[in-house]
């Protein structure tokens, strides 16, 4: 049995379709004449952790946010490449989005909580779907703050405001509210980076029993994170992918010098 940050890892260049929670092929992105991703290739692993790495810049952030389309908020934005989720190409101009965004779930760098209670930010998507049963909703409330680890320190206190939980409180708020519409997957956008290091350990704690669930993918400018945290490392460089393995060889043999350089800190 894994115990916590252990690792089982897959052979990447021989992933099924039913290992493979996202088959990115030859992606490429630009807003307006800014290249920003060229040509990417990678399988990312379901119920494993994948992290993103690279210098401010490089792609990371925009990378990740192609997995639910995010980018589509930005004018001038242009894709070519394909982003295969259960099959389908989500680039597809029939997609539905709004049904994407509640299969792939996104949590960014700085907790947002919106202007309510507790209870309402967690099942403010359920309401969306057409959830109004008060029973129902008090159940995925309790489960998804449950799966969050924040049950027991806010279910007293579920119709108080949000914005007087603590900043880690606040993030894992956020996560249980995508975990209530139950994502295949979960996008996270730097989600300890304004967090203390013992709120970061309880985040981190949180994602090595999630990923038992849904697929995780975090872009992490803390090489001692994504080394201790995930199962496979991605190396982004001004928008190409420069190395893909699993985490364990990438942060101690990796094939790529530009690799050894950054995880090194000899550049970025």
């Amino acid at each position: 049995m894994l115990t916590l940050f252990e690792r089982e890892s897959l052979d990447l260049e021989a992933l099924s379709e039913a290992q493979t929670a996202i088959n990115v092929k030859q992606l490429s992105l630009q807003f307006a004449s800014k290249q920003v991703l060229s040509e990417i290739t990678m399988r990312i692993p379901a119920q494993r952790i994948t992290a993103l790495v690279g210098q401010s810049g490089c792609g990371k952030s925009t990378l990740i946010s192609c997995f639910n389309r995010m980018n589509d908020l930005y004018s001038h934005c242009q894709y070519q490449g394909q982003v295969i989720i259960d099959g389908r190409d989500i680039n597809h101009r029939r997609e539905n989005v709004a049904q994407l965004r509640t299969r792939v779930g996104m949590v960014f760098q700085r907790p947002n909580p919106f202007p309510m209670s507790i209870f309402d930010n967690v099942c403010y998507g359920l309401r969306l779907q057409g959830i109004t049963l008060r029973r129902e909703l008090d159940d995925a409330v309790e489960q998804a703050l449950r799966d969050a680890a924040l049950w027991k320190e806010v279910k007293d206190r579920l119709f108080e405001p949000a914005n007087v939980l603590s900043g880690g409180q606040q993030q894992r708020l956020v996560i249980a509210r995508a975990l209530a519409l139950k994502p295949d997957i979960l996008l996270l956008d730097e989600p300890t980076s304004a967090l203390d290091p013992l709120t970061t350990l309880h985040i981190e704690e949180l994602m090595a029993h999630l990923k038992k669930r849904c697929t995780i993918i975090i872009v992490t400018h803390n090489m001692q994170q994504a080394a201790r945290v995930s199962d496979y490392t991605a190396f982004l460089h001004e928008g190409r992918l420069i190395e893909y393995a699993d985490s364990d060889t990438l942060f101690t043999t990796p094939r790529k010098k530009q690799t050894e350089d950054y995880i090194t800190g000899r550049y970025g």
